[in-house]
């Protein structure tokens, strides 16, 4: 204590208007870095077919048809080309599928999935297959799931989702 003053105590970091400057800055990098700063994207739903356009003359250079394929494989002709089982229900009760596209087809054509699942209700087994593919790039990321009957092969379900 000098002179009869008590020392001032130092402002919380927190309480300081640079370091909140700091933090702004940071989020909004951060913030446009994740968000792709603003650029348009398709989205698919399940079943709708989509060719990506290009909104700029940077962006058509990296546009893509629907047939270039994926890292994975996967093109939208060989998405179309899945159909799904029909369902029947048997006699005592189990359920049965038919007429749909066979998983050892698609898996020979497209590589094994990214990451498989199991389900099992009594006696009927499903597995949900994934593929996903990031394209750092373009910004973009295909995830294509696909559901089928362990016992008969056949797919049940598919979905596609792109980012």
């Amino acid at each position: 204590m000098e002179n009869g003053k008590t020392p001032k105590a130092k402002k919380p970091i927190y309480k300081r208007i640079w370091f909140w400057i700091v933090v702004v800055i940071v989020v909004a990098v951060i913030g446009s870095t994740l968000g792709g700063g603003g650029k348009d994207k398709n989205k698919d739903s399940s079943d709708s077919k989509s060719t990506a356009t290009s909104k700029s003359s940077s962006q058509a250079k990296v546009s893509s048809s629907s047939s270039e394929k994926a890292k994975s494989g996967w093109t939208q002709e060989i998405y179309d080309s899945i159909t799904s089982a029909t369902t029947g229900i048997n006699g005592d009760g189990s359920i049965s599928y038919s007429n749909g596209t066979p998983y050892a087809d698609i898996e020979a054509k497209v590589g094994k999935p990214d990451t498989t699942s199991e389900a099992s209700v009594g006696n009927q087994t499903t597995v949900v297959a994934n593929w996903t593919s990031i394209s750092w790039i373009k910004g973009e990321t295909q995830s294509i799931t696909v559901q089928y009957d362990k016992a008969t092969g056949q797919i049940i379900s598919k979905s596609k989702f792109n980012s």
